[in-house]
């Protein structure tokens, strides 16, 4: 009775033992990787001004304005409808103030530091001197380009928050003191911050 017992204790040893064997103690899965976070977009400040035109001409259009709100140079959009076709000086002016009839409310070109006018690609420039737009035949163009003289942060000097943007009769010789022989004053708007 004792090999008996014996026996089948080492039966039943042998069943549980083969029982658990073949079931093998599942390997927790690997936690899954965080989803790396998106870079969060930059915020941005906006302006943009709307053109109203002078007795006599048929201009309109806008003037739009886009800068990080970190800072760094501004992005300049200009689309314009109804003007002469040809070259047109285009420029901020100091005062944004489109009340008199020839648009001289608006002051000078915008200018803190008080520099030579110049073209928008020279060293030395008012802010405000933006060079000249193209217009075509059908009396519509656009203009892009980026400044470094200008900021859309009010409270600052050389913010253009509140001041014109203004579209010339004539052609911006980017030289001529202290306008660019630019002529008439043709469209006129006031820069607003979005």
């Amino acid at each position: 009775m004792r090999v008996q017992g014996i026996g089948l204790v080492l039966i039943m040893g042998v069943v549980i033992l083969a029982g658990c064997g073949g079931q093998e103690a599942a390997a927790p899965e690997p936690a899954a990787a965080p989803e790396p976070a998106a870079a969060p977009e930059p915020q941005m400040v906006t302006a943009s001004a709307s053109l109203q035109a002078r007795d006599g001409f048929t201009v309109s259009g806008s003037v739009d304005f886009e800068q990080s709100a970190a800072g760094g140079p501004v992005t300049i959009t200009a689309s314009i409808q109804g003007a002469p076709a040809g070259s047109r000086g285009l420029h901020i002016h100091e005062a944004g103030d489109c009340s008199a009839a020839d648009f001289t409310s608006a002051g000078g070109h915008f200018n803190p530091a008080g520099v030579p006018h110049g073209g928008p690609a020279d060293a030395e420039r008012h802010s405000g001197d933006l060079g000249n737009i193209e217009i075509g035949e059908d009396g519509s163009g656009t203009l892009a380009l980026t400044s470094d003289l200008i900021t859309l942060a009010e409270g600052q000097e050389t913010s253009i928050v509140g001041r014109a943007v203004i579209l010339h009769e004539g052609t911006d010789d980017l030289e001529s003191q202290p306008t660019g022989a630019a002529g008439g004053r043709i469209g006129c708007g006031v820069i607003a911050g979005g």
